[in-house]
């Protein structure tokens, strides 16, 4: 019988933390958010929840299908670094735009968001092309939310 490795936990457990920070974040700006002008094709909060849930979901089996087969690999702790770089940026931008309502700013946080993802797609595609695909839908989602942002603080 094997043994239950603990990242099966910690990974999920820090994804867990870092949607929680960020949506808590999210929610301290929600009466705000609704107030303001918006563009027409703006997606509904509970699509936006979804697309985030499917996010951190596959982004944990990536960086658990990383740590489990590529934790010896010289580039593994840079991998790691980004990953928590990521989530970092991911609660900062929340804090920026809905706690904060700095747009500008948060419209820069997030084009370093994307070029952290880049980066993080690129050295993961390396060891694993797999957990590097299931990075994508982040990265297209993340580029929406980007041009978003931007029309979001160019009507407000």
């Amino acid at each position: 019988m094997s043994r239950v490795k603990p990242n099966y936990f910690f990974i999920p457990l820090f994804v867990i933390i870092t949607a929680s920070a960020a949506s808590y974040f999210a929610e301290t700006g929600r009466a705000w958010y609704q107030t303001i002008n918006l563009p027409d094709w703006t997606p509904s909060a509970s699509l936006m929840v979804l697309a985030w849930t499917i996010i951190f979901v596959l982004s944990s089996i990536s960086l658990l299908i990383i740590w489990n087969k590529h934790s010896e690999e010289k580039k593994f702790k840079i991998v790691i670094g980004l990953f928590v770089i990521n989530a970092i940026l991911i609660v900062g931008w929340n804090i920026l735009f809905f706690s904060h309502q700095q747009l500008g700013l948060a419209f820069f946080l997030a084009v370093l968001l994307i070029a952290n993802l880049s980066l993080l797609i690129f050295f993961i595609w390396r060891l694993s092309p797999l957990a590097a695909c299931l990075l994508v839908p982040y990265s297209l989602y993340l580029l929406f939310s980007t041009v978003l942002a931007i029309n979001v603080w160019m009507l407000n």
